[in-house]
């Protein structure tokens, strides 16, 4: 239908995709730079740049609305693009002045007196996400960028080997595919270089990976992170306390964990996390983040609060050694989209910034020579080598594959890690990629083959679709799925058999349903409720037959992570 369609057209200097915090720290140091390229420019006789069109396009109807992290923020970057941040009003919960590591027992806490060296907290600003981004924004604004809210990038527009900009997506589809009266077909952005920045598992920026082969050298890992937003007893608020923990005796299991920060109006941001690398088919991270609330701290702690806020979303946690190829011509990748997440500190925030901020340099000297291609844009990869969130990352390289081997390696190994510069036992170790490790129900033992069950009180612990209430997903139920599923059959036949419909439990908001089959009776069908979306990305992820793609829906549509 796309190839019928007349499409308008617009041409930029530089195209951003996704507003979070890589793409507008990159958009607000660019126009910096460009500002004392051409002062220092003027000084010496050189040409100067002309002032550079740059435009954002963001899926989410408001900036920030899909903005979800824990978030507790290391604040080098900010302050590096920003020195006078705090002044400015950057808005910052509270500053951590209590950092804490706690091991969870059933019978309520333990606090480890030693903090390990990356649940070191204090100093660390708490903040909202959510926040932070319109806070970012206005300033890109300010400088003279254009940032257009729900516009979603669905295609990568490409000429040869080149990516020369991006297609948004058509508005008005109805669920079989036909226009409805509202029908709206999307742009064709052009731009010199475009620059992806959509967070984790990003649709372009797999497309972009794929097409021109910039996988790492080990695929990339993920967790699933459940946050929720509390109001609790203003006796039990603690401002600028941040505590980590994690469960015995799940820990020999699994390294899941959870975090716990004080906001203001006597908020707390709740949030659990769980690898998706489990061997059974029925791992639950929304299961599992409700059973911790159990926990009898936990209960002490939220008896009587109210909830206010729920969401969830992937987070990468492969390190060095997963992220893609920062580059090619026409593009380049930046914040989670490069996996520059690292796992190991729990830090991404001030990750993501300085990815943008390098990134924003390249783009200096592009403009400066007007050439885009590999060998100019290259140097973002050599900026990035040559600076410290390099040597973050270099020091935390076998983290992700240490967990892996399981519980008793990472006692052993961790020890020596921190000794050898993040060396370790081994070093450039392998990782598989999640789903990879899923068993076959027939590989389990006979009482592992269905879904566990358990009753939520409504309370304290909630099923999924109450929750996704609490995240203000809205989508237009009239268009056609989002969840592209390659083979629906398969579902209904031999994953059934096979694995027992995992996305029904690793779908933290209930969009996956096997329902009955009115046609082929005894028989089930996959249902899709594309509506409850949380945009967090697990199924594209944790399906072990890899094919579920989450693709985007139309512009505007999604979660509204309002303080998140």
């Amino acid at each position: 239908m796309s190839e019928t369609i007349e499409r308008e057209s617009m041409e930029v200097d530089v195209l951003f995709v996704g507003a979070g915090p890589a793409t507008l720290a990159s958009c607000i140091h660019l126009m910096n730079q460009v500002e004392a390229f051409n002062h220092s420019a003027e000084a010496e006789g050189r040409d100067p740049i002309e002032p550079p069109t740059v435009l954002v396009l963001e899926k989410s109807s408001n900036i920030g609305d899909h903005m979800l992290s824990g978030a507790v923020m290391n604040p080098r970057a900010i302050r590096e693009l920003v020195p006078d941040f705090e002044t400015q009003g950057f808005p910052t919960e509270y500053v951590c002045n209590d950092a804490l590591f706690w091991l969870f027992h059933p019978k309520g806490k333990l606090n480890i007196p030693v903090v390990p060296p990356n649940f070191q907290k204090t100093g660390y600003h708490i903040v909202s996400l959510n926040n932070a981004a319109k806070w970012l924004a206005e300033r890109a604004e300010a400088a003279g960028v254009e940032i257009f809210p729900g516009f979603a990038g669905a295609e990568l527009l490409l000429d040869g080997d080149r990516v020369i900009g991006v297609r948004t997506g058509d508005q008005g589809i109805d669920a079989q595919g036909n226009q409805k009266s509202t029908f709206q077909p999307g742009m064709d952005i052009l731009a010199k270089v475009t620059v992806l920045g959509e967070g984790v598992r990003g649709s372009l920026s797999k497309q972009l990976i794929d097409r021109f082969d910039l996988h790492g050298r080990n695929p990339q890992t993920f967790e699933t992170g459940i946050k929720e937003i509390w109001r609790i007893d203003p006796a039990k608020h603690q401002p600028g306390r941040v505590v980590h923990g994690m469960q015995f005796p799940q820990i020999m299991n699994g390294f899941h964990g959870m975090w716990l920060y004080d906001m203001t109006d006597n908020l707390v941001s709740y949030g659990y996390v769980t690898l998706l690398d489990a061997e059974s088919p029925f791992s639950d991270p929304h299961l599992e983040s409700q059973k911790f609330k159990t926990n009898p701290w936990m209960q002490w702690l939220l008896d009587g609060a109210e909830l206010v806020r729920y969401g969830a979303k992937t987070i990468p946690t492969g390190g060095l050694y997963s992220q893609p190829k920062l580059y090619t011509n026409g593009a380049m990748l930046i914040g989670d989209s490069a996996g520059f997440c690292n796992a190991q500190n729990l830090a991404g925030i001030h990750m993501a910034i300085k990815s943008g901020m390098l990134c924003a340099e390249t783009l200096v000297e592009a403009l400066s020579k007007q050439e885009f291609s590999s060998m100019t844009l290259g140097g973002y990869a050599e900026r990035y080598r040559a600076s410290w969130a390099y040597d973050e990352h270099y020091q935390a390289r076998n983290f992700a594959g240490s967990v892996e081997q399981g519980t008793v390696f990472f006692g052993l190994n961790e020890p020596v890690r921190m000794l050898t510069g993040g060396r370790g036992l081994i070093d450039d170790m392998h990782l598989d990629a999640g789903h990879t490790r899923m068993k076959r129900l027939s590989e389990l033992p006979k009482s592992k083959r269905s879904p566990e069950t358990f009753e939520f009180d409504g309370k304290l612990t909630f099923s999924k679709e109450h929750l996704v209430g609490f995240s203000g997903t809205a989508h237009e139920a009239d268009q056609p799925s989002h969840l592209v599923v390659a083979d629906t059959d398969h579902c209904s036949d031999v994953c059934t058999e096979e694995y027992g419909n995992p996305c029904e439990s690793f779908c933290p908001a209930a969009v996956y349903e096997m329902v009955d089959d009115d046609e082929n009776p005894g028989r089930k069908k996959l249902f899709i409720h594309h509506e409850n979306c949380v945009h967090c990305k697990t199924c594209d992820i944790a399906d072990p037959y890899q094919v579920i793609t989450w693709t985007t829906p139309e512009g505007g549509d999604g979660p509204d992570y309002s303080r998140m």
